[in-house]
């Protein structure tokens, strides 16, 4: 097998590899839009209170 047709196995063999890692990670993934949910912030202020003394 000569160089030139090593190199060109090597790169198909890694563009397949991506390619599938890419597919696999578009099939499996994160949820591109999450819906909220509950909140479970306190607010720092309270209603009425007052930071000025």
């Amino acid at each position: 097998m000569n160089t030139g047709l090593r190199i060109a196995a090597f790169v198909a063999a890694v563009a397949a590899v991506f390619g599938i890692a890419f597919g696999a990670g578009r099939v499996a993934g994160p949820d591109p839009d999450p819906t909220p949910g509950p909140s479970t912030h306190q607010p720092s202020v309270h209603q009425g209170e007052s930071h000025e003394r």
